[in-house]
């Protein structure tokens, strides 16, 4: 009796691990905000009609932002080198591993301000119509690039 329901116990895990497996493979990608409007910022800019003063103004305030954030992304690729160096060394130090985490959220911390200050000029720029149309944009889920709906080109909500 005993091999029986140990047999049994064996058979319902088996099957509930490759339902789960299953269930996994099968689930649809699962939208995502982008970081940061890097690569549709043009895009969600190109929705706006923008006069020619407007798009002045807003290429001067990128123009003028990205010495910075491109010195914070500097940053967090280096806190990020730094904290994999910690990470692969032999014996690994806890107490260094810990510091360059807290100095990788530092300085992603510091470029999440830095973009949002830009966000915040080109709003200031921006009409409260063009406003709120370029949020929606920027707002809009993103799919995550690794998953085979996104690349077979599907976008979120579609069925």
């Amino acid at each position: 009796m005993g091999r029986l329901n140990r047999g049994a116990v064996l058979v319902v895990f088996a099957l509930s691990i490759a339902g789960f497996s299953a269930a996994q493979t099968a689930a649809p990608a699962t939208p995502v905000r982008h970081p940061f409007l890097r690569h549709r910022l043009r895009e969600c800019l190109s929705i706006l009609d923008l006069t020619d003063q407007e798009r002045s103004d807003v290429q001067a305030a990128l123009d003028a932002a990205r010495p910075t954030l491109d010195a914070a992304v500097a940053a967090v690729q280096a806190a990020r080198q730094t904290l994999e160096t910690a990470l692969g060394a032999t014996p690994p130090d806890a107490c260094a591993i810990g510091a360059d985490a807290l100095a990788l959220e530092a300085a992603r911390q510091t470029l999440r301000t830095g973009r949002e200050a830009v966000l915040n000029q080109v709003l200031a720029i921006l009409r409260p119509d063009q406003q709120a149309r370029f949020l929606g944009c920027v707002d809009a889920p993103w799919l995550d690039p690794a998953t085979p709906a996104a690349a077979a080109g599907d976008e979120p909500g579609e069925p």
